[in-house]
């Protein structure tokens, strides 16, 4: 009879300070951003493309997203608190796009560890053309923990 209680007492302890089955990175990872794949506007079948000194700023965004980088995939965080997210994209000082990506949210529970997350179902984007020719939803749900392209860019 001790050694049942001693071991369900062991028993309970391993339950109790084991990990839950999402480890924290799970939960801080950068699953609300929608992700946009480059692709030549000139070209007559989808052909990946690279930009040169992609710069991307996020409107109402304290810090920049992109600084001079070479990119062929974009990852652009959504606003939680808005149905829309604003961004401007450059490749130099004089050539610029702004961006505007509108969405419905609603709340799904992930795990006891992570709590709720967003789910996003994107409607609508809107853009200027310097650099972009035409936009293209490829994949309208932005989903905890998918990381599939959602947005088609099709640049000059």
């Amino acid at each position: 009879m001790k050694f049942l209680t001693g071991l369900s007492a062991l028993c309970l302890m391993v339950l109790l300070l084991s990990p839950g089955c999402e480890g924290e990175e799970a939960c801080l990872s950068n699953q609300h951003a929608v992700q946009a794949r480059l692709y030549s506007a000139w070209s007559t079948s989808d052909k990946d493309s690279t930009l040169e000194n992609v710069s991307l700023i996020g409107i109402d965004m304290s810090d920049s997203i992109y600084r001079k980088q070479r990119l062929s995939e974009l990852f652009m965080p959504l606003n939680f608190e808005s149905d829309t997210s604003t961004f401007v994209l450059g490749v130099s000082e004089t050539l610029k796009d702004t961006l505007s990506i509108v969405y419905s949210k609603e709340l799904d529970f992930i795990s006891r560890d992570c709590g709720y997350v967003f789910t996003f179902d994107l409607d609508t984007i809107i853009h200027s053309r310097s650099i972009i020719d035409s936009v293209s939803i490829a994949y309208p749900i932005v989903k905890y923990g998918e990381s599939t392209a959602n947005i088609k860019l099709y640049i000059y």
